[in-house]
Parts: structure tokens; C-alpha cells; sequence
């Protein structure tokens, strides 16, 4: 199955990611999210919303834990997000650090598992496409329900069967810039991936308002702008950036709206990497899992 085809099989494994959610769910307490490439964004994600209920916590990179772990011992567990389960870096840094640990993966084996008191398994959200689609909303889903328990997720499935209906399309430009804040932050940087590492266009991400500080003058009328607002302090911002030239698109990023917002930017990527003639289902460079 392709990265096309994971996209549009998404909503039943949002499904069983919303009821894992409701039953498994994820610790309380002081929590270090750990997490590679797209999982450290969910990482960040999940340690925002962990932190809006009231809950310590912190995401890192898992290569940063791996290297320093020494920096940490105060924390009382780590949450570890892996789509195969197999990351070295993460599975060296929960060795390292020696915490009760949790595994949010898709996959119910690995050589790793052993090291996790708590492995949560999306089994409809596993992958064979190299860039990550599915399994990452799927996650996302999960984590939202799970430090939210927001009752307007559950309609997220029938909700997306619209999206994939008419995804709309967006603007081209030269360059592609991802802005959020919150939760919709470390979204916001997935979905710059997603351009990176299938079309092969200059993408980045940036919080909200951080943009004004620097990067603002990187802004053209070959720019596009994905804004995923969930707060009215943005709203000046699009006029400011429309101001300087570039094409500015809005999409909501609010918790109940997150994951369908990244499910347009997902088929958006795969779009534009046929347009410049690339194979998505083959990104430069890249393999399915990182093993050092």
C-alpha cells in the first residue's frame, strides 16, 4: 500500500485509536515524551497538552535523551512514540534512563517491547509506505483523546470521509511556510515534513508568533503561508503576511479539527511530488525505520 492509499484507509484506524484511547489511555504524573522525525512533533504535541491538564511535562528529541541522559533522572516515566518500535535512539535513551516507560507504536512485536512496562499498539494504523501518513494522524487521534477527552473527537472518523471527498487543493509557490501554536505547533512542523521529504520543496515551520521574529523577511510573493489558527492573537498576523506578498491559507487548528486539517496537507504533499514528477512512495534517501 502506497502513501496515497494509507491517507485514504485513515478513518477506521482513527477509530480504534479513539477506543484505545478511551481504555488505555496515558499516564499522569510527570512525563517525558521521546519521539524521532515525525514522532518527536507528536512528542510535543501530547507534552503541550499534558501540560494544559495540569500534568509536568517535557518532549525531546529521543537522540537528545540518548546522548544526555544524565540531565534527566528528576522525571518519573517516558511516553516513547515509534511507528515500528524500533528507533535506536529510542530504545537506547529508555535504556539509559532507566524510567517506567510506555510505547506508542504499530506494530505488537519488536526487539524492544521488552523494555516497556505499557505498549500501546495501533494495529490499523500500521504502514508499508515509507513516509508517514496514517500511522502519525492515527497517533495524533489518539493522544488528542486520550490528554483531552474531548467528546467531539469521536466524530473525527465521519468527519474525514468528507475531507477525502474534496480535499480542496492550495496555492504553489517557492517556498512553504507551516505556523501554529499549541498543539497545533508540532503539526505544523509534520506538516512541513511532509513537503520536505516527498516533493522536495523548501518547507519549514515556525510557531505563530514567532514568525515576526526573523524569518519574517524570508516572506515573497512566491510564499505560501498555512496558518492551523486556534487562537485570535494570530489573526493580525494573516493580514501582516498577506500584506507582504504571500499567498496566506488558513486551516483550523483546534484540537477537534487538527487531524483533518494534516489529512489535506498529507494529500496536498503527495499531489505536488507527482506535479514535480517524484515518486512519494520513494523519497529520497529515507528507509521506514532509523537503525543505527
Amino acid at each position: 500500500m502506497g502513501m496515497l492509499e494509507e491517507i485514504l484507509a485513515s478513518g477506521e484506524a482513527w477509530r480504534e485509536a479513539l477506543d484505545l484511547a478511551d481504555r488505555v489511555g496515558l499516564p499522569k504524573g510527570p512525563t517525558l515524551f521521546l519521539g524521532s522525525g515525525s514522532s518527536y512533533f507528536l512528542a510535543q504535541v501530547a507534552a503541550h497538552l499534558a501540560r494544559q491538564r495540569g500534568q509536568e511535562a517535557l518532549a525531546l528529541p529521543s537522540g537528545e535523551a540518548m546522548l544526555f541522559p544524565e540531565g534527566l533522572r528528576g522525571w518519573e516515566q517516558v511516553v516513547g512514540i515509534s511507528r515500528s518500535g524500533e528507533t535506536t535512539e529510542l530504545l537506547q535513551a529508555v535504556r539509559a534512563l532507566g524510567l517506567p516507560a510506555w510505547l506508542l507504536t504499530t506494530r505488537d512485536s519488536g526487539p524492544g517491547h521488552h523494555l516497556f512496562a505499557q505498549v500501546v499498539v495501533l494495529s490499523r494504523a500500521e504502514e508499508e509506505a515509507i513516509v508517514q501518513t496514517r500511522s502519525f494522524s492515527s497517533a495524533l487521534v489518539y493522544v488528542l483523546r486520550a490528554l483531552t477527552g474531548e467528546e467531539g473527537l469521536r466524530g473525527l472518523p465521519g468527519r474525514l470521509a468528507g475531507v477525502l471527498e474534496a480535499p480542496g487543493d492550495f496555492p504553489r509557490g517557492e517556498a512553504y511556510f507551516f505556523l501554529g501554536v499549541g498543539a497545533a505547533w508540532g503539526v505544523a512542523q509534520e506538516a512541513a515534513l511532509k513537503l520536505k521529504e516527498t516533493a522536495l520543496v523548501w518547507a519549514e515551520a515556525f510557531q505563530s508568533l514567532e514568525f515576526r521574529h526573523g524569518p519574517k523577511s524570508l516572506v515573497s510573493e512566491g510564499t505560501v503561508v498555512f496558518l492551523l489558527k486556534s487562537h485570535p492573537m494570530e489573526e493580525p498576523l494573516l493580514e501582516e503576511l498577506s500584506g507582504l506578498g504571500a499567498r496566506v491559507v488558513v486551516l483550523p487548528g483546534g484540537v477537534l479539527d487538527l487531524p483533518l486539517s494534516l489529512v489535506r496537507i498529507q494529500l496536498f504533499a503527495h499531489r505536488l511530488a507527482r506535479e514535480r514528477g517524484l515518486d512519494p512512495d520513494r523519497p529520497r534517501h529515507l528507509t521506514y525505520a532509523v537503525r543505527l
